[in-house]
């Protein structure tokens, strides 16, 4: 057994430990548990590619999460929710009992395990910028054996939480907790913070005696796919297509747009608009016409990462995955923007939220889609992305 100690941002950063852990071949982490007081969507982006891959060769993962007082946002739950893992929520609902801990095990049966005991939450400041530490633990089996067994039991009661403050995370538990107040978006918690670290402007405050010291910054969120090239002119090329029997496995039908107007498909006179306008089309939910204004920020784009696109109008953006299959063909999978002008004004032809082409756009405009019909459909089960266009 051994015993060391990580302190970030000096030696190590947390997040790049969880995620080489999550991708290791040798030995193969068979059992995950990532146990944390709070979540926020960012971090949960920046390792579910290496949670679906170990997921997919076997592994199994358990995720244990709070989200008292207000740190744990809405998108990182639904995040979580789509990865298609063990995930629960811990809370209790008497006031002055807070869900604190943060525990990272890997076990690899038979051959090792690593664990880590600290201070680092599941956001870009506990895995990344901040000032934590944590105790980090190897036990080699065979030899190991007894005291793992003893510090397994030990901390199990995190692990393997039970009683009336455990509920499994679901998209309606989720619902629940927004409108209880009790989980706020990620925009929510930004304004929260910006509020408090926002310096007063009062007459006579002394300058603050502390220094600042630079710390480098999370990784840039890598694109999981590579977008399609482009010509070195800068312009968009046009993307050869696989003829395929069928797409795949397809997940829930989100949304259908019948009759494409030339403005969605690049074929209008004019300056086009570069993406296609997500109204709301005669789609209902549950025989209730969709609210076009949110149902796409919220319900099916709402565990993406959003940020701030543009300032004025205020609008956000965020990107996905998306495999494109047109007319019969596969045209591969692109990573695309979707904005959202969350002021606009939006009636049954208007809207709110775009999915911008980006680089398929000239693909678009050169098949001339004006008539046909798209369908977007939701991730395959158990996936987190692509999500699925399918054209008509």
């Amino acid at each position: 057994m051994k015993i060391s100690v990580v302190l970030q941002p000096s030696n190590a950063e947390m997040g790049e430990i969880i995620k080489n852990l999550l991708s290791s071949q040798t030995p193969f982490y068979n059992n995950v548990w990532l146990i944390s007081a709070f979540a926020n969507a960012q971090v949960i982006q920046r390792i579910t590619p290496n949670i679906l891959d170990a997921k997919e060769r076997g592994a199994n993962i358990n995720i244990v999460v709070g989200f008292d007082v207000k740190s744990t946002s809405a998108e990182a739950l639904k995040r979580i929710n789509s990865l298609g893992v063990n995930s629960v929520l811990v809370h209790n609902a008497r006031a002055g009992h807070t869900f604190h801990p943060k525990i990272y095990l890997f076990e690899a049966a038979g051959e090792k395990a690593e664990v880590f005991v600290g201070s680092s939450n599941l956001t870009d400041g506990g895995l990344y910028t901040n000032y934590e530490a944590s105790t980090s633990i190897t036990f080699e089996f065979p030899v190991d054996d007894k005291e793992y067994d003893q510090f397994f039991s030990s901390i199990e009661i995190y692990l393997k939480p039970k009683g009336t403050t455990v509920q499994p995370l679901t998209q309606e538990l989720i619902d629940i907790l927004v409108k209880r107040g009790e989980v706020p978006t990620e925009k929510e918690i930004r304004k929260i913070q910006a509020k408090i670290l926002k310096p007063k402007k009062k007459a006579n405050i002394p300058k603050s005696p502390f220094g600042v010291e630079k710390i480098k910054r999370p990784p840039t969120l890598r694109k999981s796919l590579k977008r399609r090239s482009t010509s070195t002119t800068g312009t968009s090329t046009k993307i050869k297509p696989v003829q395929v029997s069928g797409i795949p496995d397809l997940g829930e039908l989100l949304w259908q747009k019948p009759n494409l107007p030339a403005s969605d498909v690049q074929r209008q006179s004019g300056n086009v608009t570069g993406g296609l306008r997500l109204t709301k089309a005669g789609w209902k939910v549950s025989g209730n016409p969709i609210d076009q204004t949110v149902y796409f920020r919220n319900d099916v784009f709402g565990h993406l990462v959003w940020s701030v696109w543009k300032e004025r109008p205020y609008s956000e953006k965020a990107e996905s995955n998306f495999d494109v299959y047109l007319l019969g063909k596969s045209y591969g999978i692109y990573q695309l923007m979707i904005s959202h002008k969350p002021g606009g004004e939006a009636g049954q032809h208007n809207y709110t939220t775009i999915l911008h082409w980006g680089d398929s756009a000239e693909t678009i405009r050169q098949l001339n889609l004006v008539g046909k019909t798209f369908k977007l459909y939701a991730p395959p089960n158990g996936q987190a992305e692509p999500f699925i266009i399918e054209v008509t």
